[in-house]
């Protein structure tokens, strides 16, 4: 058995413990309203989660949660919220998540090595903050996504929990610009991964062909569509505006932290290739590469 198919085994064992703990929360608490129960269940297993990456040592024990809890949470919809009784829309909104969900977690599966390899990303954060790294690890690696991940669900809640549609065109266009998204994950990621299955000679090189010579950072950009797509399914089941939140953090959390942080990586590691690159592609939003 490889290094890589043993540490997936042990992750898998670790997600069924975090969800069967998740799962008793959810129901102790059944004397607080849905969303209060569903937020104490995901503190509960992003706790778990962070009692495994202390056992590891390795901080990406975390790195599945993100695209994993969002299924979870259909799945409690669909037990607790009478999934016998769903709509078409509850369907088409339980499929896109899922369908970002599983695709985005079998992406990480196909690039996680094993527990020899820490996101680069932690690794400067244990290298910058020394003996203080196990507060950033918590709050920042562990417990902010997670809140973030939960606000961007939280207009799902007047979808599942049969609140009245107010605007079905609203909740098409936002199911089509979740998929939208999902797509153009999709797309990056698969044209990433052959980039780096390639023999190549230059490790100075970099991914500028298909998606990528529009968009210096297609898969981030199918994320925000993601996110904002669920909004307007939630907002035309007269989810309130405030439930905004999520979405709006997540855009405000790729252009101002992940997108920075890589390609501060990237201009690091290839700062010629990088610098090119950068002249003639687009951050975000596809465009025809400049001359």
């Amino acid at each position: 058995m490889s290094k890589k198919t043993q540490a997936l085994i042990e992750v898998t064992i670790m997600y069924l413990i975090i969800g069967v703990l998740g799962w008793i929360s959810y129901y102790l608490l059944g004397h607080e309203e849905s969303v209060l129960r569903f937020l104490y269940a995901d503190l509960v297993m992003t706790i778990a989660t962070f009692v495994f990456s202390l056992i590891k040592k390795n901080s990406s024990v975390y790195d599945a949660y993100w695209s994993v809890i969002p299924f979870f949470f259909i799945l409690f919809w669909f037990f607790y919220f009478g999934g016998s009784n769903w709509e078409i829309y509850q369907w088409v909104c339980a499929i896109v998540v899922s369908l970002w969900s599983w695709r985005l977690t079998l992406s990480w599966a196909r690039g996680f090595s094993g527990w020899h390899h820490e996101d680069w990303r932690y690794v400067n954060f244990r290298n910058q903050f020394g003996k203080y790294f196990q507060p950033i690890n918590f709050l920042a690696i562990h417990l902010y996504p997670t809140i973030i991940v939960f606000l961007g669900m939280w207009p799902l809640f007047w979808v599942f929990d049969f609140s009245d549609l107010q605007n079905p065109f609203l909740f098409y266009f936002g199911a089509f610009i979740s998929f939208l998204g999902v797509c153009f994950e999709y797309i990056a990621d698969n044209q990433l991964d052959g980039f780096r299955k390639r023999k190549i000679k230059n490790k100075a090189d970099i991914l500028n062909t298909g998606i990528w010579s529009y968009s210096r950072n297609p898969n981030y950009l199918g994320e925000i569509l993601f996110w904002f797509g669920l909004l307007g399914m939630g907002l035309a089941f007269n989810a309130p505006w405030h439930t905004s939140l999520g979405s709006i953090g997540m855009l405000l959390m790729f252009l101002f932290a992940s997108i920075p942080m890589k390609e501060k990586q990237m201009l690091k590691n290839r700062p010629e290739a990088f610098k090119k690159y950068k002249r003639e592609v687009s951050v975000l939003i596809p465009f025809p590469k400049k001359k």
